[in-house]
């Protein structure tokens, strides 16, 4: 967020600028032509020192404020498509140095867990963790798909609460799962127990809160016809808060990689563009 609120202030400092840079060339007494030649100057110094939002902003101001010097207009134009992929190769570069980052830390979390084969889909747990024996306890138990879905898994053992779902507190604070009915599957009261499973957006502000609380006691309840409530134990909650980090990690990775990709392909398309509107004056003379 706080990169998306610099590029807005530089965009319009620098729009600012540019504006006053179109002010003091249409306030002078030289003519359009000399006029317009002095903003891309502008625009092409703005180029060479690498502000490329700058460049653009002052070729852009050539575009609306001169739409009658042609020449000037080609010029601006192949040194705004310039601009474009100057600005565009460094936000690659950052999404690059973002992705690397996540690559890196998404394989240190990986090292601290385990994967679980299982005939339907195998799942990733906390290296610590035994998901054999978890069902015959009762607490919380944090997994992660193959695709890095974060997802829940609530176990009762020995109350019958009919829980539909389940409530971490710590400091005052409280985060909730989703209900889900009980349906035999998802929601299972078989053998003495009362097993759900949360998927997804059912259980992610919850694993987001014991993350976030990592260190201090919390409280289980569950939540159903009743109420059942235990102190979440500590190894449980570092489980969540492990897994939650992988989840979160792998999902940026993601996102940082689909950035890298659209910013390959811009790159392409202003390489293009550049190679379609460049000018030989040599050729013109």
């Amino acid at each position: 967020m706080s990169n998306v609120a610099t590029d807005k202030t530089s965009l319009f400092k620098n729009l600012a600028i540019a504006g006053c840079a179109f002010c003091v060339a249409a306030c002078g007494g030289n003519s359009d032509t000399e006029k317009a030649t002095a903003l891309l100057q502008q625009a092409e110094d703005a180029y060479e020192a690498q502000n490329y939002s700058m460049a653009l902003a002052l070729t852009d101001s050539i575009k609306n404020a001169y739409p009658k010097e042609i020449d000037v207009r080609r010029e601006a134009l192949h040194l705004a498509t310039k601009a474009t992929e100057g600005l565009t190769l460094r936000n690659l570069e950052q999404a690059d140095s973002i992705s690397a980052v996540l690559a890196v830390r998404g394989d240190s979390l990986q090292r601290q867990l385990k994967f679980v084969k299982n005939p339907i889909e195998g799942y990733y747990v906390a290296a610590t963790a035994d998901p054999a024996k978890f069902f015959n306890t009762t607490g919380l138990q944090a997994r992660v798909s193959p695709n890095g879905d974060f997802y829940l898994m609530s176990s009762l053992k020995g109350k019958s609460v009919k829980s539909t779902s389940v409530e971490v507190s710590a400091g005052g604070e409280s985060a909730t799962t989703a209900t889900v009915n009980h349906d035999g599957e998802r929601n299972d009261r078989s053998m003495g127990g009362e097993v759900i499973t949360f998927m997804g957006v059912e259980c992610d502000s919850l694993g987001h809160f014991v993350s976030r609380h990592a260190g201090e006691p919390m409280t289980l309840t569950f939540v159903g016809a009743s109420s059942y409530s235990i102190p979440l134990p500590e190894s449980q909650a570092q489980e969540i808060a492990l897994l939650y980090d992988y989840a979160t990690t792998l999902r940026r990775f993601k996102v940082a990689s689909l950035e890298k990709e659209r910013l390959g392909r811009a790159v392409e398309i202003s390489r293009s563009q550049a190679a379609r509107t460049f000018i030989d004056k040599n050729s013109e003379k």
